[in-house]
């Protein structure tokens, strides 16, 4: 049973609409691109960025995937800085709630091997913390690696779920988050 409805799943597949957690549809006029994130074959989990090895030597920074058809729809080429804005994150920032903020933008990198109308971003890179920046610890400054914070984190972009209000939607069988499910516009930076 669905556990926010109580109604019973069927037992058969079934294509249906992206929905809330209630069993509303999304519907998110003016994003045209479908986000869906995926890990680097090197990585896993955040932890990657902490490879000083893998960071450096393999991949120092993740991009912003288009297709040739889509960037060019926005005027953007390869290694052009783009924002990506969602229902969720219209101006591409969001608060730390420390005094910083953040911003989901990263570089473009145009590939074939993605289909029109969507956009993929790496996760593991964008570090607003992780020891990406300076801190201080019993009035000690502990100094950041900027190298973690390279890159961009697609996460802060995923559709809030309206209904539940400070999660991302969310797979209602198997309780995941929807890694697929969240429409976006990249605009150039």
């Amino acid at each position: 049973k669905n556990s926010m409805t109580g109604k019973r799943f069927s037992g058969l597949p079934q294509v249906e609409p992206v929905m809330d957690a209630a069993g509303n549809p999304i519907v998110d006029e003016g994003y045209d691109l479908s986000l869906f994130t995926y890990k680097e074959i090197f990585g896993g989990q955040s932890r990657t960025v902490s490879s000083a090895w893998l960071q450096a030597a393999v991949f120092p920074e993740n991009f912003i995937l288009m297709n040739s058809i889509d960037a060019a729809a926005r005027g953007l080429k390869d290694g052009d800085m783009a924002r990506i804005v969602s229902a969720s994150l219209p101006d591409a920032s969001f608060d730390l709630g420390d005094g910083r903020s953040h911003e989901v933008k990263g570089k473009v990198k145009i590939i074939e091997g993605i289909r029109p109308g969507s956009v993929a971003v790496s996760w593991s890179y964008g570090h607003w913390a992780y020891g990406s920046n300076d801190v201080e610890i019993d009035g000690e400054i502990i100094k950041g690696d900027a190298r973690r914070a390279s890159g961009t984190v697609p996460n802060p972009s995923m559709r809030v779920d309206p209904t539940v209000g400070d999660v991302c939607l969310t797979d209602p069988i198997g309780g995941s988050a929807s890694f697929f499910d969240t429409r976006v516009r990249v605009e150039k930076a």
